[in-house]
């Protein structure tokens, strides 16, 4: 395999079959998401030969994937791995199962209850809700806390999982390529949708939540899922220049696009990172630091590779034709979502001053104060007020909203419906702040 980056001989770029993947987290840089990849291994003993070449089992290393059914994903699959694809952050249970439920005598619920914990067990959410597999943290629900393991779930988690909360943002494979395990109808991995659902939906039943409160439950995937939806600016020093040079400004990225102008926004992998539309695209492998502008477009510099096309070079641009340039820091993070008309000179910046910070902060603000500046109008952290005193600013968007950071560390930062998300899963230097809800 080539080195990635390195030019071939013929002057051409290197394709993702010339570079040898990184399949091991200490291999990749701190915080830098891991692709996908399909790691093939021996069966675990005793148990029986695996449907792929040679009798191994085939998985796919990534947070939607599974193993084949009736086995233990953690087996044969890495969640160290896992773990770079989503921010993870240790969370109590919902509730503490009871020792005395009566569901423990009713042989139906139980032998349910077997086959669902089997069905997560062979998915990658046992790599963060399973307290046998990694280093024993879960992120609230665990399939290994009983007796009845489903009470540690939360109710939006529940909404989640029979399908009715949105969760497309968080990817799928096609259940064709996952052992026959789907996720587009239920927000849990399924080789049966209706069994599942109708578990689920009697458990819904039993905590007295109406299918209304399920669907009203916020889409999930935060940042990931508002992405999606967020309009390009017109480019000012970013772009595709006269001289075919992707011009980055000041920003550090990992993946390029440059795409249609009217083709959707990347999402994550397996299902939502290549959408129609995308003319080029190049990736940083994860041991590799991120690149910087300018770029010659078809270009694949050092400890990149080209994505698309798969196989030949990058589609001449047309003059005069309005192209869109993404990018991003690490999967789930834009750094660039602006269009751009080829063969004219990218628009400048315009600098402006920064607006006077204002002379009340944390210490100084009432309770009225204090909760109002959460979730205001914000362009940079100097608009942000007393304990809300970061800007959570989407690249693209000309405004966000005053939140905190630190709620990792201390989720009393953040208001009452507020969640904790975690961006340093993403990149290293990025905080965990509150979500609005």
């Amino acid at each position: 395999m080539a080195d990635a980056g390195a030019e071939a001989t013929s002057g051409g770029p290197v394709y993702r079959n010339d570079v040898t993947p990184v399949t091991e987290a200490k291999a990749a840089l701190p915080g830098t998401f891991i692709p996908p990849f399909e790691d093939c291994r021996d069966p675990v003993d005793g148990e029986p030969a695996g449907m792929g070449p040679g009798g191994k089992v085939c998985t796919h290393t990534m947070i939607s994937g599974c193993t084949e059914p009736g086995r233990y994903f953690p087996d044969y699959a890495s969640c160290s791995v896992v773990r770079t694809q989503r921010p993870f952050w240790e969370e109590a249970p919902a509730n503490i199962p009871r020792e005395d439920d009566p569901r423990l005598k009713d042989p139906a619920f139980m032998k349910e209850l077997e086959w669902m914990t089997e069905q997560v067990a062979a998915c990658a959410c046992t790599c963060c809700h399973d307290s046998r597999a990694e280093d024993g943290k879960v992120g609230q629900w665990d399939i290994n806390r009983g007796p009845i393991w489903l009470d540690t779930l939360s109710d939006t988690g529940l909404a989640l999982f029979v399908g009715l909360a949105d969760s497309s943002a968080l990817g799928a494979y096609p259940e064709a390529e996952n052992y026959g395990f789907d996720r587009t109808r239920t927000g849990v991995p399924t080789t049966d949708t209706a069994r599942m659902q109708a578990f689920l939906r009697a458990e819904m039943e039993r905590r007295g939540i109406s299918e209304e409160e399920a669907r009203a439950v916020p889409p999930f995937g935060g940042p990931i899922y508002q992405n999606r939806s967020m309009k390009p600016v017109e480019c000012a020093g970013q772009g595709v220049d006269p001289q075919a040079r992707v011009q980055l400004g000041d920003e550090k990225v990992r993946y390029v696009y440059v795409m249609a102008e009217d083709a959707d926004n990347p999402g994550v992998p397996p299902d939502q990172d290549l959408p129609d539309g995308t003319l080029w695209r190049i990736d940083v492998l994860p041991n590799a630091a991120p690149l910087a502008g300018p770029i010659a477009y078809g270009s694949t510099p050092r400890g990149s590779f080209q994505v698309l096309p798969a196989d030949k070079s990058a589609p001449e641009l047309e003059k005069g034709k309005r192209y869109k340039l993404y990018a991003l820091r690490d999967v789930g993070l834009p750094a660039v979502n602006c269009v751009f008309k080829f063969g004219e000179a990218l628009p400048e910046v315009v600098k402006t001053e920064p607006a006077q910070k204002p002379t009340e902060m944390s210490g100084d603000c009432d309770v009225d104060a204090a909760s109002a500046a959460f979730g205001a109008s914000c362009k940079s952290d100097s608009d942000c007020t007393c304990a809300a005193n970061y800007c959570a600013l989407m690249p693209g968007q000309a405004t966000g909203y005053c939140t905190a950071k630190g709620c990792k560390d201390d989720p009393s930062v953040c208001p009452s419906g507020w969640s904790c998300f975690d961006l340093s899963a993403f990149s290293s230097d990025l905080p965990a702040i509150c979500m609005k809800p």
